[in-house]
């Protein structure tokens, strides 16, 4: 059981708390390189108020959102050929936060010399903005083959769930709810799986196993890579001619503040699939059905009968939002009764953040941290789904027999 001390760990991801200091240690994205033009936009990232920009030239930054004169937010501001002007009284500031211009000073003055904003570094790479928000130096962005291999790439930011990041994170490794949660748009994984989990040099895997059609058995390795990405195989779904590797669905769960999660989508096709998208692979949306006590009288007032009840669409996006969202804010996971089996993978999941928690207050890098240019080429991450023999089954079983149901 997860203890409430051990929750405040895990979900708590200001500056200074544990769990913040772990994801200060990772390169995280906060937007979409296509979405960001010549305007500047207000985030929140790990509880911290910023302003993302792209300047003239076309450099990305990311600066504190207030500014450094009178505290006037930066997302009003004006994007020059270097830097970003504050609209309030001209202040200029560069992407590493020095002050470029202070209007009224005198040439010689060197007032703005002993001055900084609060700046993070980005970079782009895959469609996405990058940023790292802790101590220097930086590590490496980890070039994994979703951002940055050859291929086809769609990436969206499809909504804010209203809720804390672990949550999120956690329905990724968790193999059972698909069976019921989605069993109205998946009806072939109705079936309770077989399920495996690992540890990797990333973060954590779930291989999972379900009877198909004429002995064979649908295969979903679906893996977790810190801090929150979660990456799986569903979209080979939506190919025609689907072929040679198969395609990658991530989702990155990144903390706005302990109660909202920025939830981005990428799908990627890698080169050798000649396989065709049936549609927008990334159509949908994070939209959580609302739950509220007597929500059907206040939908309905007057005389109208209500209609008793909550629906879902029958949307994958939708069903994790909703039921997601519903656990709270901050799911009290000291009340859970979890499965010795069936919830494995979250136990394995909060014991692995919870080693990194230390790893940090011990000075050391957590798992997944890439230093050294000549072993970051391209890593693939195999979160495929693809039919398998019973031969390929059981051989697949047997090797996570240590770790199955």
């Amino acid at each position: 059981m997860t203890t409430r001390e051990e929750n405040e760990i895990l979900t708590r991801v200001g500056p200074g708390t544990p769990m913040g200091e772990v994801f200060r240690r990772y390169w995280l994205p906060v937007g979409v390189s296509a979405d960001l033009g010549t305007k500047p936009t207000f985030v929140r990232v790990l509880g911290e108020d910023l302003v993302l920009y792209r300047d003239r030239s076309g450099t990305p930054g990311l600066l504190g959102a207030q500014c450094a004169h009178r505290r006037a937010n930066l997302c009003l501001g004006t994007t020059m050929n270097k830097g970003l002007m504050c609209r309030y009284h001209g202040w200029v500031f560069d992407a590493d936060g020095s002050v470029l211009r202070t209007p009224s000073e005198p040439p010689e003055s060197t007032f703005k010399d002993n001055i900084k904003q609060l700046s993070y570094p980005v970079q782009e790479l895959g469609g996405l903005i990058f940023t790292y928000m802790g101590p220097q130096p930086a590590p490496l962005l980890p070039n994994f083959d979703f951002i940055a291999a050859e291929g086809e790439r769609h990436v969206k930011i499809t909504g804010v769930a209203n809720c804390n990041w672990l949550q999120c994170a956690e329905n990724g490794i968790d193999p059972l709810h698909v069976s019921f949660l989605h069993a109205d748009v998946w009806d072939d994984l109705e079936v309770e799986p077989e399920m495996g989990f690992q540890e990797t040099e990333w973060g954590l895997v779930h291989k999972a196993y379900r009877p198909g059609k004429a002995g064979t058995y649908n295969y979903r390795e679906h893996h977790l890579l810190m801090p929150g990405i979660s990456a799986g195989g569903s979209q080979g779904r939506n190919l025609k001619g689907n072929a040679g590797t198969p395609p990658i669905s991530c989702r990155w769960s990144v903390p706005i503040d302990d109660e909202h999660s920025l939830i981005i989508r990428l799908v990627f096709k890698p080169a050798d699939n000649p396989g065709q998208f049936q549609r927008d692979p990334i159509a949908r949306a994070w939209i959580a059905v609302p739950i509220e006590p007597y929500k059907e009288y206040m939908e309905k007032p007057g005389d109208e009968a209500p209609s008793l009840g909550y629906t879902m669409k029958s949307v994958i996006a939708s069903e994790d939002a909703t039921i997601i969202e519903s656990l709270g804010g901050i799911v009290d996971r000291e009340n859970e009764n979890l499965l010795p089996f069936g919830d494995y993978g979250i136990v394995e999941l909060r014991k692995l953040y919870l080693e990194q928690v230390k790893a940090v207050q011990a000075g050391r890098d957590p798992l997944g941290t890439v230093r050294d240019p000549s072993k970051n080429g391209i890593h693939q991450i195999p979160a495929w789904e693809f039919d398998v023999s019973e031969e390929e089954f059981k051989k697949g079983m047997a090797a996570e027999a240590t770790v199955t149901r």
